[in-house]
Order: structure tokens, then C-alpha cells, then sequence
């Protein structure tokens, strides 16, 4: 499928919703943080993924529990396991260095964010996985590079997210489909100045209203 399609056809899906959490645009001194009243129960599906260049790599996301509730998020496991030589890759298991870390864990077009297990924020909006925070004009992250970490032949690297909403967009877990794209780098050994090749991955997930 062409990426440019697929890109439209996401957009358009995820169009439609319902209120739910409210979002200001500005952070001024007047605004106050994002507030979460709908925290109906969400279905999270895994319905799209392709990896490019994975040869002797294979990068495998699987949706664990799929019904966010006011209890419990919605959580993605992803897991990298080499299938080849031993190697080095440029992610880990880490709060600085994982699959989805920075930029590459809010989806597109927004409205869903993956935060990794254990480094999710601490300001969550009442009983909905969403921040009680006053939404950036933007965003920014850290500039920093990840550097190798050795990959011994067969063995993995599996890295735990939970699903949260977006706070800076409008509602909650809006309905519709979410595209995640990332690339890892794949090095001959942790020593290594230059990758040897570097392995692309989107997956595509959609968010649903479920009964209580």
C-alpha cells in the first residue's frame, strides 16, 4: 500500500469522535490543565504492521490487554528479537532509548500516545489515561543520541507501552486509526561508528468505544 494513501485513509478515519476531555491550545497563564469527565471503556486494535529491510530482525508489536478502562490502560508490547549474527542495535529497554521513545510515540494524525511502562507521566486527569497538564503551543524533545547496545544472536529486546490519549487534541481515545512509525539501526557490533542498515516499522492501530 502506498504510504501517501494510507496517510490519507488514516487521517480521514480518525476525523470523527465524541467530547469527552477538553484541550486548550495555548499554554498562557489564564489556561488551566486539560480535564477528563469521559472515561468510558476503549477497545485498542493492532490492525496494520510492516516492517522494511528486517532481514535476520524481526520486530514483532502485539497488543496485551486491548481494553482501556478507568482501571487499567490499554498496552502495546514490542519486542526485537535477532534472528542473526551477533549485533548491535540503537534501541534498548531504557527510559531514554526504546522503540517509541520521543517524538516517535504520538501517532498520526493525533489523539494517541505511547508511553513506555514505568515512565509514563505523573499528572494523570482524573480517571482517564490522559495528563492533567495545560497543552505546549509545541512540542519539543531532547536532542541526544542513542548509542549501541549489543544483541547477541537469538536473543531479545521486548519493551512494555501503555496506550494513552493525546492531552494536547480534543476528546478522549477518539475513535479512528493511529499510524506509529519508528526505525532502528542495526550496527555489526556496539563498537561500530556507522550502521550497517537501518530497519523501518509502522503499525497501525485503532481505538473504539466498547460497553461497560
Amino acid at each position: 500500500m502506498q504510504r501517501r494513501r494510507l496517510l490519507a485513509t488514516l487521517a480521514a478515519a480518525a476525523s470523527g469522535g465524541f467530547a469527552g476531555c477538553g484541550a486548550s491550545g495555548s499554554n498562557s497563564p489564564t489556561q488551566t490543565p486539560t480535564t477528563c469527565d469521559d472515561h468510558a471503556p476503549r477497545r485498542i486494535e493492532l490492525t496494520g504492521i510492516e516492517s522494511i529491510d528486517a532481514t535476520d530482525l524481526s520486530i514483532a508489536p502485539t497488543v496485551q490487554r486491548a481494553r482501556s478502562t478507568s482501571t487499567a490502560p490499554a498496552t502495546l508490547t514490542v519486542t526485537i528479537t535477532n534472528e542473526g549474527d551477533d549485533r548491535a542495535v540503537d534501541v534498548t529497554d531504557g527510559p531514554r532509548c526504546h522503540p517509541f521513545d520521543r517524538g516517535r510515540g504520538r501517532s498520526d494524525p493525533r489523539g494517541l500516545w505511547l508511553y513506555r511502562a514505568g515512565d509514563t507521566p505523573d499528572d494523570r486527569a482524573g480517571e482517564c489515561w490522559t495528563r492533567a497538564a495545560v497543552p505546549p503551543d509545541s512540542v519539543g524533545f531532547d536532542g541526544y543520541a542513542c548509542g549501541q547496545s549489543p544483541l547477541a544472536s537469538s536473543d531479545s529486546i521486548t519493551t512494555v507501552y501503555e496506550v494513552w490519549d493525546d492531552y494536547a487534541t480534543d476528546g478522549y481515545l477518539e475513535p479512528g486509526a493511529y499510524r506509529f512509525e519508528t526505525t532502528v539501526s542495526v550496527y555489526s557490533n556496539e563498537d561500530s561508528a556507522e550502521p550497517i542498515r537501518s530497519v523501518d516499522l509502522w503499525l497501525e492501530m485503532t481505538a473504539s468505544t466498547v460497553s461497560p
